[in-house]
């Protein structure tokens, strides 16, 4: 009680001192809204890179009145500073806490004179009230008092451009600042005040993104050679320069605050942008050197069975190989006669390429000598990488009948010497007059006459030349009728497309070339059937069947092609075009049915065993499942008996187990036989021979009823076996399809036992061709391709898109 008479503020020391600090907030803040005010204000113009616009004079009188107003503002602060004393605290709560007649100043007040024992019960009892309201105090929250500060409300329109500002600098504010703070008084605006910008793009066939170049950056930047560099300048009245290294450049100035220039980099550690003997910024860099492309023979160059050439390569560069040709010089010739023929590519751009091209060269001179092959590599640069030489014979076209043989012998002696025109012209006029030996053949007659014609009234070179392609026209008409012209139409063709799908042709010439190679190589199918019916002699005998090729495998093919080139997956449409080229180069004739008798008589063998082996299987069957039968009879009459057991009562069962064992070894012998024969074993073989197995388990236990289940697993995979072992020989031997004919086998490497595609590749346990050789989208994947490719024409049609973004998304168009 001592205590609270002498110091009434003692309950409420924490409440006031709280509500003290209150009223000193209220006092303050308002009087710090000036100060406030000038420095948003500045940092405002700072950050929006005003002031370094200005003159150098004018933009230092600023930064003074805006330090001379900050400092009367700060005036004003301590002449307001005065702290408030225990009286205004009191008064705050009382009003704060809705308090009436001011009862935290009533429990401090004391009576001027002694009281007489009446009144100072009447002032106890008053101290009583007081104290009682006094038991829920509030302090409140502190007003910001800046409504009578800032009656326009200019504070949110500060806070707004403050926020906007500050997006706007970025990671550049602290040089924005800085430039801010450091007027220029030499004249001028400085370099610092100026702002850089700084691009380097990589060359298009790099496939990489620009670079944006900020400045402060230490690290080593990597940069592709010949990339081009863009660079401006804002602010400023000295034109800038661009140095790199010893060499510098001045930009260009556009009007008198903005300047550009541009360069292509080709060396250089150290790029640097000075203006006014200030530097901007600089950055060491790097440029990565374009190394000339890599190119090797994958395997010697040779020939195929229809006398092509055909040449394996990879190739390698940085950033991609953008063309291949081959070279072929004569051995002992002059340096400049040379052949040179284009190898298409199987993409664009690609780092690594590995592919195979076919040319046929039998109609040049040199086919038959010996030559020197050289490949070469370009890359976007024109830089070229060479291949190791290869000394190989040129592929010769070897006639059989002897029309043709003599007319190719006088198209020789025509190269070797020129001057014994005269000479072939006779032999030419003899061979014309004996039509019989060539079958009357209107066409062979007209070609003959007319060379001779012409080597007896020409002499000059071109005259000779143009009557060695008439020779050997007619020479191939003699021997292959119109195939050979087939097939020369079918390989240019092929090379078409090649070229127009590498090179991203429209769908339109892509979709006139594919009707146009599916015309071709109808004419050339016919040709060859033609052909095989006037020289039967010529067809291979015997032909393994697993090497079989119908028309509509080809047909199939080309298909397939046609729809992944028209669904954008123009790189597996190549592949595919490829392996046709390939198995079409390597196609050899055979008699119609002879392939088909072969593989008929093996398969019908194996589906007799099949057959027989089920028959066997279901006798066992039916013999587990009646022993079982009286099995449980015998249980039932022995009720009550214990130890009766199946053995007893199923006598007739006999070697049951034996039985099962030799039909799992029977099976396991057609197995062999399958795989050596056909390649493939049908999977249900497997899970019957398992299942025979534990049925032969289960009998050894004289258990029947547990056999019952595995033989009839056993059973059902036969059966399962012999209808895809069925199906598998229908489409090998072409009876699914009665237009499904014959053409020919394919050799272009040496066979095992295992069934081939089409395409010479081993097919898997299903019967489907794809092994990963050439990777075909799923109709998921092509969907998706599809949508994509919508997408990007719809945002190319979007013109108010960023002239950066519409560039990309033609690159994108041009690339896919």
């Amino acid at each position: 009680m001592t205590d609270r008479s002498s110091d009434p503020d003692a309950p409420f020391v924490m409440r006031l001192r709280l509500a003290c600090a209150a009223l000193l907030w209220e006092r303050v803040w308002p009087a710090c809204w000036p100060a406030l005010a000038v420095i948003g204000t500045f940092l405002v113009l700072a950050l929006f890179d005003l002031l370094p616009l200005l003159p150098g004079m004018l933009h230092a009188a600023l930064l003074l009145g805006f330090g001379a107003t900050f400092v009367i503002a700060v005036a004003a602060i301590t002449r307001r500073l005065a702290f408030p004393d225990r009286y205004a605290a009191r008064r705050r709560i009382e009003q704060a806490s809705g308090l009436e007649h001011r009862p935290l100043q009533a429990l401090a007040d004391r009576p001027g004179t002694a009281l007489d024992p009446q009144a100072a019960r009447l002032w106890q009892a008053h101290r009583q009230r007081m104290a009682a309201a006094t038991r829920r105090l509030r302090i409140g929250l502190p007003a910001a008092g800046l409504a009578g500060s800032d009656p326009w409300g200019l504070r949110a329109l500060l806070a707004m451009l403050l926020l906007i500002g500050a997006v706007d600098a970025g990671a550049d504010w602290r040089d924005r600042l800085a430039r801010a703070l450091t007027p220029p008084l030499s004249g001028g605006s400085p370099a610092s005040a100026a702002s850089l910008d700084i691009w380097v793009t990589p060359p298009e066939y790099t496939g990489l993104p620009p670079q944006f170049l900020r400045p402060g950056t230490t690290e080593t930047i990597r940069i592709p050679t010949q990339s081009a560099l863009l660079a401006q300048v804002h602010g400023g009245t000295a034109a800038p320069r661009l140095a790199i290294d010893g060499e510098s450049r001045d930009f260009d100035a556009i009007d008198k605050q903005n300047f550009r220039t541009a360069a292509t980099l080709t060396s250089g550690k150290q790029l640097k942008v000075v203006q006014a003997d200030t530097l901007l910024a600089s950055w060491p860099i790097e440029i990565i050197p374009d190394n000339p492309p890599k190119i090797a023979f994958a395997k010697p160059p040779a020939a195929t069975p229809r006398a092509a050439l055909r040449i394996d390569f990879q190739a390698s560069d940085d950033y991609g190989v953008e063309s291949v040709k081959a070279v072929i010089r004569r051995k002992g010739g002059k340096p400049e006669e040379t052949i040179e023929i284009e190898a298409p590519l199987p993409g664009l751009h690609l780092k690594e390429a590995q592919a195979t091209s076919y040319h046929d060269l039998t109609p040049h001179p040199w086919a038959g000598l010996p030559v020197e092959i050289r490949l070469i590599a370009t890359d976007a640069l024109g830089q070229t990488g060479e291949s190791e030489p290869v000394q190989i014979k040129l592929p010769e076209r070897l006639f059989n009948h002897p029309i043709a043989r003599a007319i190719i012998d006088q198209r020789k002696e025509l190269v070797i010497d020129p001057g014994s025109r005269a000479a072939v012209a006779d032999t030419l006029s003899d061979l014309r007059e004996r039509p019989n030996l060539y079958r009357d053949d209107a066409i062979v007659f007209l070609g003959l006459r007319l060379a001779e014609e012409r080597l007896r009234l020409n002499d000059d070179v071109k005259s000779i030349a143009e009557v060695e392609q008439l020779l050997w026209d007619t020479a191939l008409r003699v021997e292959d009728g119109a195939m050979s012209l087939a097939e020369r139409e079918l390989r240019r063709l092929q090379q078409e497309l090649q070229d127009a799908l590498a090179k991203n042709a429209p769908d339109e010439e892509i979709d006139r070339l594919m009707r146009e190679l599916q015309q071709a190589l109808d004419r050339y199918l016919q040709a060859l059937a033609e052909n095989l019916a006037r020289n039967p002699e010529q067809a291979e005998q015997p032909i393994d069947p697993s090497r079989i090729v119908t028309s509509r495998d080809l047909q199939r093919m080309l298909d397939r092609a046609r729809e992944l080139a028209r669904d954008g997956a123009r790189d597996q449409a190549r592949q595919l075009l490829s392996q046709l080229q390939n198995m079409l180069e390597n196609l050899r004739m055979a008699k119609p049915g002879e392939m088909s008798q072969r593989g008929s008589s093996q398969a019908q063998q194996m589906m007799r065993g099949m057959h027989d082996l089920m028959q066997r299987q279901q006798q066992l069957l039916d013999r587990s499942f009646r022993a079982q039968q009286q099995g449980q009879q015998g249980r039932m009459g022995q009720r009550g008996q214990q130890g009766g057991n199946q053995q007893d009562a199923t006598p007739e069962m006999g070697d049951a187990a034996g039985q099962q064992e030799g039909l799992r070894r029977m099976l396991g012998e057609m197995m062999r036989r399958l795989g050596d024969g056909f390649g493939d074993i049908p999977e249900p073989l497997g899970r019957a021979e398992r299942a025979m197995r534990d049925a032969t388990e289960a009998l050894q236990r004289r258990q029947p009823g547990e056999a019952i289940g595995p033989q009839t697993e056993a059973l059902d995979q036969l059966q399962q076996a012999a209808r895809e072992f069925a199906q598998q020989m229908q489409r090998r031997l072409g009876r699914g399809n009665p237009d499904d004919n014959d053409v020919g086998a394919t050799d272009s490497e040496p066979r095992d036992q295992v069934e081939r595609d089409p395409l010479g590749r081993p097919m898997s346990n299903n019967g489907t061709f794809d092994q990963g050789d050439v990777k075909i989208p799923d109709q998921n994947t092509l969907q998706k391709a599809r949508e994509i490719l919508d997408e990007l024409r719809r945002r190319a049609g979007e013109r108010f898109r960023p002239e950066m973004e519409l560039d990309y998304i033609e690159r994108l168009l041009k690339r896919f």
